[in-house]
């Protein structure tokens, strides 16, 4: 049911609805301690992108290697990458709406659970190329 509501947000949002318009490619647990303050999303190969990897890989995660291999991700041509870093608690997925020019990570999975701590999470998304703008806004 929510893959139809997203479907149905990419028809009204103008950017049209293809079966391989979003992909989550990569989904990794970062544990709890506190990341870097100012950490932003950023499309993967870009300056920010280099930068979004660097504040990662200062910060005390207990996977670099996990999360390294998951920056590395190259899309295809026709694609675009993606990465988000979303606090949650003990969910296990994330899907990516694209409403007009504004792409927004959101964590899924792991209802019903209490946390005492925030957990954070980091997602890579791949996007047909033709279905964004050239300068998305990021959420």
């Amino acid at each position: 049911m929510r893959w139809i509501a997203v479907c149905l947000l990419l028809v009204l949002g103008g950017c049209g609805a293809g079966t391989g318009q979003a992909k989550l490619e990569a989904f990794v647990g970062l544990g709890s301690a506190p990341l870097p303050a100012g950490l932003k999303p950023a499309e993967l190969g870009t300056a920010e992108g280099q930068e979004f990897q660097r504040v990662l890989e200062r910060a005390k995660i207990s996977n670099p290697d996990e999360v390294r291999a998951a920056l590395s991700f190259a899309p295809a041509a026709d694609r675009r990458a993606f990465a988000f870093v979303k606090p949650g608690c003990a969910e296990d997925g994330a899907e990516l709406t694209i409403e007009r020019d504004t792409l927004t990570a959101e964590l899924t999975g792991g209802e019903n659970v209490n946390c005492a701590t925030a957990n954070y999470f980091l997602t890579v998304f791949s996007v047909d190329r033709a279905s964004i703008p050239a300068a998305p806004t990021l959420r």
